[in-house]
């Protein structure tokens, strides 16, 4: 056999051998026995990358390496939040890096109270911190679990949220929802929808009790209804901002804003809270009655005692104090 041929039947096995090692190695799996998520920021190079997977147990030499380098990941690491598989095979982890085949995240928005807390709550469970949801587009925001990908810009996530927003009232609500909250004229502004969002947050803010809810709503409306204020002690804390008030104080309900009910008529400029659909709903179907007035029920179990008249209300007000001062 000639030398040259030789040499080339060395060369293939070499080759072919390489080739049987390196596939082995990619069919190898990964150590992790449980889900592992590895947030990768903008401007995480492959160094970084490598780091992040060693300190979580994953190898990331031999094939990983070679294929990482054959399969260009080493030079373009995608920002994202991707989760790794127990037992995944190196192959297919290094596709996923390689793809940006990221894994959604979800994000619970339950009651936040002002926009500033909702942002600092987006800060830190999404790549990006300079989210910035303002006071006019803060009733846009429906409390649900979402699936977002930590990647989403603060632009797109307002996007889905207005259109989260729209789909819940032209779908959920519906027409003749739509129509209840028209014919409730909560104030002069046209904006039935944000009406509806800014009385249902005071609502949620008075109780958790979703049965009573219908029967607060109808209180505030009453009042609207009629000229008076809606001296809501919420949106006093509100104003105050100070939302672990347990009592509220002459000094408290004199603050000017125009978040305080007891100042101004109305409704205030803009939900005091994230209210629950609950609340929406409870006011969007608020209970036709005649009560101007509640408080808390002298059974101290949360529930409360509503009024059509301010002697009834004191009535139930000194049963309230009598109850309490038994304790």
């Amino acid at each position: 056999m000639k030398k040259q041929t030789l040499a080339i039947i060395l060369v293939l096995a070499a080759v072919l051998a390489g080739c049987i090692v390196g596939a082995l190695g990619l069919r190898r799996p990964t150590a992790n026995s449980t889900p592992l998520r590895l947030n990768l920021p903008e401007g995480t190079d492959y160094k970084a990358l490598c780091d992040s997977l060693s300190s979580n147990g994953i190898a990331t030499g031999g094939t990983f390496s070679l294929m990482a380098r054959a399969m260009r990941l080493n030079q373009n690491v995608r920002p994202g939040s991707y989760v790794v598989e127990p037992h995944m095979r190196q192959l297919a982890l290094v596709r996923k890096l390689r793809n940006g085949q990221q894994d959604p995240i979800r994000l619970t928005i339950g009651k936040f109270r002002t926009p500033q807390q909702l942002n600092k709550y987006l800060n830190k469970k999404l790549m990006h911190d300079d989210f910035d949801v303002t006071l006019d587009s803060f009733h846009l925001v429906l409390q649900d679990t979402y699936e977002f990908y930590w990647t989403v810009s603060p632009e797109q996530f307002m996007q889905r949220m207005e259109d989260e927003y729209n789909r819940f009232w032209t779908t959920e609500v519906g027409p003749q929802g739509e129509l209840r909250c028209d014919l409730l004229e909560l104030s002069d502004n046209g904006n039935a929808r944000l009406e509806t969002m800014i009385l249902a947050s005071i609502v949620d803010e008075e109780t958790n009790n979703n049965a009573e809810k219908p029967l607060i709503a109808s209180v505030y409306i009453n009042r609207l209804e009629r000229g008076m204020p809606l001296q809501a002690d919420p949106t006093v804390k509100y104003a105050v901002g100070d939302f672990t008030l347990k009592r509220i104080l002459n000094k408290h309900l004199a603050v000017e804003s125009p978040f305080n009910t007891y100042l101004h008529a109305g409704l205030p400029p803009a939900p005091i809270c994230l209210p629950s659909k609950a609340s929406i709903d409870a006011v969007i179907n608020a209970k036709e009655t005649n009560y101007l007035y509640f408080c808390a029920s002298d059974k101290l179990d949360g529930t409360h005692r509503f009024a059509a008249t301010l002697a009834e209300h004191n009535r139930n007000a000194a049963r309230y104090h009598a109850a309490i001062s038994r304790l």
